[in-house]
């Protein structure tokens, strides 16, 4: 067996030397670089000659040997990758493992060796090295060592193998890319997102910016056809896993973190601010900022959403300011929405990246020996570089092409043109002649699975789904391996546009591929081999998209109505992944078949899940998601009322929803049950009286809060007891009870500070924390409408404390951001209010937020004599306030109309105005506050 060693010619040489001799005697032949000489032919020559002809690659990783960007020992570690060798890294100082194995699991000789002195720690040095042999040999596995191997298990990394594809003796040029990330690296801006069409080199670049760049730690690639890369949990994990093995501070951060071990249980923003946010804000900064990269996110796009783009956009800016971000994709509207406030950078600016001329520098390198000398030579490039359309994969194919002997500089006229020539010549040349292995009977069900899985796919897996014989698959891999190699033991598309064109007739032909027979023959395979009810881990994820792509009703119905198969995928995936990936099928379902949908949701396996898990709906705002799959419409003809749990979770839904007096029907009609449990007695008061509060019913409000207090009294539920109390207190000030208000809410925060001192579990004391926030917001809303700015001010200062000390934003924050801009009308800073509820807008998702933010903003465009803007915020605000009967804040408006003469539009009260006398002392206040402002 050959081994070649990779070691850094400095102060640890020595470990190198003796580690040669013990393993010769052990019968390895050790290939050691003596010779010293790297870079240009002679190191290549020392590549082929040592690293092709190796069974392994032992790595000593010291500081010289491995530093970014020229760490000696980095090109044999990306070459053995790609030329698929096995890797066995070695500890010998403390230092930051290379991204492109910092997975690998590795070994420990730190301080064996002294150097300068001639001695080992001998009988530690020979526990290890006998540790070594027995892993080369096979008797056993690599394993990682101490923290290492316990972050590890808990983050599940991602390999970062793409590394091996783009080695960096296939790259060359983009000098001024580089340079623009440099001038980036140096700015004040956060984050960079680059452009570019397929084919145009992102990922390539990526890759060696990564291998050249100390200060990138942290990259994940996602791929085309690999959910798991797709999946923006498993990217977070991924990425906190690298920052680990980068920064001493953060690893030990988690692994002081009490909930490591329930990492899947939380949902993808809470999972991002856990796991980096809030780690990183602990973190020593040494005033160099840091760099976190993702690359190709368009390829984590499926069924036309990019959770993960929803995460960079709505949490990245919760991280510190020394962290920056570098994004790569092809240019998609979806992601263009979702990235909006990051203006993306192009690759086809000159100003940045001059791709022809990189192309032409990449042929003349590469092909020297074919070209011609002088102006014939230089013809024959100018055509090649015209014929690319700035594609770099096609310079590349061409490269391999001519290299190959299958195209000949000589005939440049009959080049293909383009990225979709280059495939057109490549399957003709392989199947446009006659063959004993036939396209259309043998090759094309091959491409139709490749086009349709969700995850690579192993050889075994293919031909057990293409009921084909293993010899003959093997033959198609051997044909089809240029464009489709199989690496690390399944079969991946060399790169994305290669599967767009097998899709699109009008560019692939007679070669083109039915992605919806390829769904059809993946979900008939798992559902033949999970008869049995044994279930694999793809089926699990994926068989469900799998039947929803050929549209097959009657097979998702009986999935999604099958109790073992969503229970099993519960404890596959854990409760958020697996509920919410449930819910958008149901979703898809809907699309397709209402009456299937229902059949679904009247379902046992469906209504056992809802009432389960219930409040994990309401914590996680999926009855919106829920309504979106006609659930409204099911319940209107359906009657879910086999559990206490799923009546309540319908109360909920009713209530999130705004359909308060749905609400309040099934409410009562739950109470009526004696065998309620005080703690579902007192929840569903406290919601009973909030659908009153919303109607302006505060009589009936009041007796029930009070109700729900009574009965939390008897419990230890101080959580639901400072609800009672806090929405008591919104409800005295209403009635311009201001003392009253105050007693309220100072009991209401007491209670929820109670509820923090006997909580243990993370997210519960950061979730309650956020709820203590909103309480001192509430506070400051109250006191801002007495008048009371300094008590106000004292409210709004605890409240951001909160928020400044954890960075998780939570649905009330842009309530706290509106109401500190409240607060500034009573200052008299209209124009400031004026232009920050225009910023709020654009973040404010709920219409009652909405139409909060565009009052305030009418109140300052009045008082700043706007009319035209005046009269936007009034019928906009209007009609959100209408839209989900929020009856109080609907009068506020209409009040707010009377203010400026407006011909052409008149605003009508609601019905319940005439006949509330709170209501109308109410609305006669708020008169008299703006006249005041």
């Amino acid at each position: 067996m050959k081994i070649f060693l990779s070691y850094g010619h400095d102060e640890y040489e020595k470990i190198a030397e003796r580690l040669k001799v013990d393993l010769e005697k052990e019968g390895f032949e050790v290939w050691i670089d003596k010779a010293e000489i790297k870079g240009g032919a002679d190191w290549e020559i020392n590549i082929e000659t040592g690293i092709s002809t190796s069974d392994w690659l032992v790595l000593l990783m010291t500081k010289h040997s491995v530093r970014r960007p020229d760490g000696v020992c980095l090109d044999e570690v990306s070459y053995a990758r790609f030329m698929g060798k096995k890797i066995a890294p070695i500890m010998i100082q403390e230092v930051k493992p290379p991204l492109c194995i910092a997975r690998i699991q590795w070994i420990d000789m730190k301080d064996f060796f002294v150097p300068g002195k001639n001695y080992f720690t001998e009988n530690a040095y020979q526990t290890k090295k006998e540790e070594l042999i027995s892993i080369l040999k096979g008797v056993r596995s690599l394993g990682m060592e101490g923290e290492y191997k316990s972050i590890n298990t808990k983050l599940r990394p991602l390999d970062n193998d793409v590394y091996s594809e783009h080695f960096s003796q296939n790259f060359f040029g983009r000098k001024k890319l580089i340079d623009y990330y440099d001038k980036w690296y140096l700015s004040d801006k956060r984050v960079l997102w680059l452009v570019g069409d397929a084919g145009v080199g992102k990922t390539a670049f990526i890759a060696n910016l990564c291998s050249i760049r100390g200060d990138i730690q942290a990259v994940h690639f996602c791929r085309y056809n690999d959910n798991e890369r797709a999946d923006p949990k498993r990217a977070i994990m991924s990425i906190a896993y690298y920052l680990a093995t980068q920064i001493p501070e953060y690893q030990q951060i988690l692994l002081d973190m009490q909930d490591m071990d329930n990492l899947i249980e939380k949902n993808t923003r809470r999972l991002f601010e856990y796991l980096i946010a809030e780690p990183l804000h602990k973190v020593t900064y040494n005033e160099k900022p840091i760099v976190i990269v993702i690359d190709a996110l368009d390829e984590a796009t499926l069924d036309g959403r990019n959770e993960l783009a929803d995460v960079i956009s709505e949490c990245f800016e919760k991280t510190p300011k020394w962290v920056k971000l570098l994004l790569t994709s092809r240019k998609e509207p979806l992601l263009e929405r979702k990235l909006a406030k990051f203006k993306p950078i192009n690759f086809a600016d000159s100003s940045i990246y001059d791709n022809e001329e990189d192309i032409k520098g990449y042929f003349s390198f590469q092909l020297k020996a074919y070209l011609p000398n002088g102006k014939k030579g230089q013809v024959i490039l100018n055509k090649m570089v015209e014929k690319s359309n700035g594609i770099f994969l096609y310079a590349k194919a061409i490269v391999d092409e001519i290299l190959s002997g299958q195209l000949t500089v000589n005939n440049i006229d009959y080049f293909p043109e383009g990225l979709s020539g280059v495939y057109y010549n490549y399957f003709e040349r392989i199947f446009g002649e006659e063959r004993k292995i036939s396209y259309k009977n043998d090759v094309r069900p091959v491409m139709e699975v490749l086009c349709a899985t969700c995850a690579p796919l192993s050889a075994t897996m293919m031909c057990d789904i293409l009921e084909m014989d293993e010899y003959e698959f093997q033959e198609i891999c051997d044909l089809i391996c240029e464009m489709f190699p199989t690496r690390n033991g399944v079969i991946v598309p060399i790169h994305k546009s290669i599967i767009d064109w097998l899709i699109d007739p009008q560019k692939s032909g007679s070669y083109r591929v039915s992605v919806k027979k390829g769904h059809s023959k993946i979900a008939n395979h798992l559902l033949s081999k999970c008869q049995n009810r044994n279930w694999t881990n793809y089926a699990l994820q994926y068989l469900c998209l799998h039947l929803l792509a050929e549209e097959k009703t009657e097979g998702i119905t009986n999935l999604l109505c099958d109790s073992d198969y969503l229970n099993k995928r519960i404890s596959f995936m854990g409760v958020d992944s697996a509920i919410r990936e449930t819910l958008l099928e149901i979703e898809k379902l809907y699309t397709i078949n209402v009456d299937a949908t229902h059949k679904v949701m009247q379902g046992c396996a469906f209504t056992n899940l809802f009432a389960q898990y219930r409040k994990f709906f309401y914590n996680s705002g999926l009855y919106f998601q829920l309504k979106r799959c006609g659930f409204d419409s099911f319940l209107a003809i359906n009657d879910m009322s086999s559990s206490v749990n799923g009546q309540i979770g319908i109360a909920y839904y009713y209530y999130i929803t705004e359909n308060f007096n749905n609400a309040i029907c099934v409410i009562n009609k739950i109470l009526a049950d004696q065998n309620l449990r005080k703690v579902e007695k007192a929840e569903l008061y406290n919601v009973l009286a909030l659908c009153y509060r919303k109607n302006v019913d505060f009589d009936k409000a009041k007796e029930n809060f009070i109700f729900a207090f009574k009965v939390e009294e008897e419990t230890e539920e101080y959580y639901n007891r400072s609800i009672s109390l806090i929405n008591l207190g919104k409800i005295a000030y209403h009635e311009l009870n201001w003392d009253e208000a105050d007693s309220w809410n100072k009991q209401g925060i007491d209670y929820l500070k109670k509820e923090l001192a006997i909580s243990t579990n993370n997210d519960y004391q950061i979730t309650i924390k956020l709820f203590i926030a909103e309480y001192h917001r509430l506070c400051a809303e109250y006191l801002i409408w007495k008048g009371d700015l300094k008590r106000a001010d004292e409210e709004l200062v605890q409240a951001y404390e909160i928020y400044r000390k954890i960075q998780s934003r939570d649905r009330y924050y842009i309530r706290f951001l509106y109401t500190s801009v409240f607060r500034d009308i009573l200052a008299g800073k209209y124009a400031e209010v004026f232009e920050d509820c225009e910023l709020l807008l654009q973040q404010a998702t709920s219409l009652y937020d909405k139409s909060q933010i565009l009052f305030y903003r009418g109140i300052a465009a009045f008082k700043l004599n706007l009319t035209e803007s005046f009269r936007e915020c009034v019928e906009c605000a209007y009609k959100y306030a209408k839209t989900i009967g929020a009856w109080l804040e609907l009068e506020e408006i209409v009040l707010l109309s009377t203010f400026v003469e407006l011909p052409d539009i008149k605003l009508e009260h609601s019905n319940i105005y005439a006949t509330n006398n709170t209501l109308k002392n109410w609305i006669k206040y708020v008169s008299e506050f703006i006249d005041r402002c």
